[in-house]
């Protein structure tokens, strides 16, 4: 029997215990060696991580092993953090999940867990799994002050999510990739050389401007994020970035505001402002003086971003 001070801590990390913290609680190297052992009581997780339970994991345990494993000032990153934020445009939360730590930190990547190094660590926000919170809102921020919640996990602010997760591209899906990582091309690139670069910065797009349009992230600190951003794999930010500063709110007014700076006659319009003379009223883009107006539709509601699969 583990004695009930691992217990208490494996409860509050979701049912997780690293090799240290049972050791410390008290249990023996081969008590360890015996919970783990095929068709014990405990499974292991990632190296040093520990499962109290048997049978399959939920995401709330392999958020909670990459925090563990990155231990102090981890939080989470990357597509899984843009998730945990409620953004729907960025790519999906596969099996690897991105945790950043502090540049002096030795901790390396292991298992399902890429750990990303930074000189900049920010305050991480408390996201809250709905499903096992058992207490009000404000109780468990503040229980989350003083150590481990379950079902509450660090993750870096939904800014930060984004930008991270656009410069990282080499880890992305393909559809994310500005580059084509086939060394023969793909059906795309065959017909367009410019197919992968166009996908990836309309998906950039997408998330970037669903961030601020949602209200998840502030302009200024979307604004900081990119600014502070490695030049290598930062170009897509920096393009969606401007356009974004323009007053564009969609991948698809992005796009638009392409078209319209290759005309020598059209300037650049008003994007998402207030109508004059009509309260109330926001066009994507209106040329005030030769009173045009135009209205971007897209398959969802633009509003809140577009990312549409390309034409079969």
């Amino acid at each position: 029997m583990a004695p009930a001070s691992a217990l208490v801590l494996a409860h509050a990390q979701d049912g997780l215990i690293t090799r240290r913290q049972a050791l410390a609680a008290g249990l023996t190297r081969d008590a360890v060696r015996h919970a783990i052992r095929a068709g014990g009581p405990w499974q292991r997780v990632l190296p040093g991580i520990y499962a109290t339970f048997n049978g399959p994991l939920a995401p709330q345990h392999r958020r909670r092993a990459a925090i563990l494993h990155g231990e102090s000032g981890a939080a989470i990153s990357g597509a899984w953090a843009c998730q945990m934020s409620g953004l729907e445009y960025g790519p999906v939360a596969g099996d690897w999940i991105d945790v950043l730590v502090p540049w002096e930190s030795a901790r390396r990547s292991k298992g399902f867990v890429r750990v990303c190094r930074t000189t900049r660590p920010p305050e991480p926000r408390a996201w809250i799994d709905e499903d096992l919170a058992d207490a009000p809102l404000h109780v468990l921020l503040d229980q989350a002050d003083h150590g481990p919640v379950p079902g509450v996990i660090p993750v870096v602010p939904p800014a930060r999510a984004v930008v991270e997760t656009v410069v990282r591209w080499a880890s992305l899906p393909a559809q994310w990739r500005p580059r084509c990582s086939s060394a023969d091309g793909c059906p795309g690139c065959w017909n367009d050389p410019g197919h992968h670069r166009d996908l990836a910065l309309r998906n950039t797009r997408a998330l970037m401007c669903e961030a601020v349009q949602r209200r998840c992230a502030a302009l200024g600190d979307l604004r900081a994020e990119v600014a502070a951003a490695p030049r290598r794999g930062g170009a897509l930010a920096r393009i969606a970035m401007k356009d974004i500063e323009a007053g564009c709110r969609s991948a698809p007014e992005c796009e638009l505001r392409d078209l319209v700076r290759t005309s020598r006659l059209l300037p650049e319009p008003r994007w998402n402002q207030p109508l004059p003379g009509h309260r109330g009223i926001r066009p994507d883009a209106c040329w005030h003086q030769a009173r045009l107006v135009v209205e971007v539709d897209s398959r969802s509601f633009h509003g809140f971003g577009d990312a549409p699969a390309p034409p079969i």
